[in-house]
């Protein structure tokens, strides 16, 4: 009777994941690990519902060389309109580069149908991770800038408002530290690499990677203060994940107030923010598909994403 209750719990538990995915699209680009591998990057609309990932673009010239240098880490959307903010490379701004090979750190509508228009360039010369969202309430574009190569005595992440018509960014505070009042269990400089803002103007940050000195790898998800005398700063909620794991993230919100992670090897995770309701959950599909992929056996650097349009997709 114990095993028929623990089945029954479990299929219901599925049955939730896949109503609150239905009929949402997100999106997301992998970078292929370029650094490493010099392979260009792949834009993906992703059926939350099925897992069933489409292939919208190879971000390359046609012939298999990369032309698309900056990486897209950080996706936030404006109703229909999907905006990738880029990490920050090797080069500052305003230097004249090419609006597509170029490294500075910039702001890019992306469609339905592939990379489109520079907004503008950010500024942004700090980190080497990005992450995006879009807050409503306000009408601008945040981002994270994030260095994974800093220890973590000091600094390693910042909170940018970003201007979603020309792109240009603005520090918010000095550098992403815990509040006094934050619940135990988070880094006192929290590397963050997702970022999700809720329709009343709340942010969510997460992390998958260093939580390991606290958690062992179970990931930890931060509320991160967008204004008033905490601004830039961050509140532990959270370990984000049931078992260890160890990879960048990117995060995501519908208007319900679900969030969704998103692990850089494509593994879908839902959850939400309350922090006595457990670590996020997978769907049965666990990884959404990736179809195209140029890298066996799966794609990776998956961590710019987003929900357009609260699931509606974009134009």
């Amino acid at each position: 009777m114990r095993i028929s209750f623990r089945v029954f719990l479990l299929a219901a538990a599925v049955l939730s994941l896949s109503a609150l995915a239905f009929g949402q699209i997100a999106y997301s680009v992998s970078d292929n690990n370029r650094d490493a591998t010099g392979l260009a990057q792949q834009y993906y609309s992703i059926d939350l519902a099925t897992g069933v990932g489409t292939l919208i673009q190879t971000l390359d010239d046609g012939a298999g060389t990369p032309t698309i240098r900056r990486e897209y880490e950080g996706f936030g959307s404006a109703g229909s309109v999907l905006l990738g903010v880029s990490e920050f490379d090797t080069e500052l701004c305003n230097t004249g580069s090419d609006p597509i090979t170029g490294l500075a750190a910039d702001v890019r509508i992306f469609t339905a149908d592939g990379i489109g228009p520079q907004i503008g360039e950010t500024c942004i010369d700090f980190g080497g991770e990005a992450a995006a969202a879009y807050n409503a309430a306000d009408g601008w574009l945040y981002s994270v800038a994030s260095d994974d190569e800093l220890p973590s005595t000091g600094i390693r992440s910042r909170i940018y408002r970003i201007s979603p018509t020309t792109g240009a960014a603005t520090l918010v505070g000095t550098g992403v530290t815990l509040v006094a009042s934050s619940p135990a269990g988070g880094e006192e400089n929290p590397y963050l690499d997702g970022l999700a803002i809720l329709p009343n103007g709340v942010a969510y940050a997460s992390e998958a990677r260093f939580g390991a000195t606290k958690s062992g790898n179970l990931g930890s998800l931060y509320r991160i203060f967008l204004t008033g005398p905490n601004a830039g700063r961050a509140s532990f909620v959270k370990r984000l994940l049931a078992s260890p794991d160890g990879e960048d993230t990117g995060l995501a919100s519908l208007d319900n107030g679900t969030l969704v992670l998103l692990l850089e090897d494509s593994q879908v995770l839902f959850g939400d923010a309350d922090p006595n309701s457990g670590p996020f959950t997978a769907p049965a599909y666990g990884r959404f598909t990736t179809p195209g992929c140029l890298v066996t056996p799966i794609c990776a650097d998956f961590e710019g994403f987003d929900i357009p349009n609260n699931g509606a997709g974009i134009r």
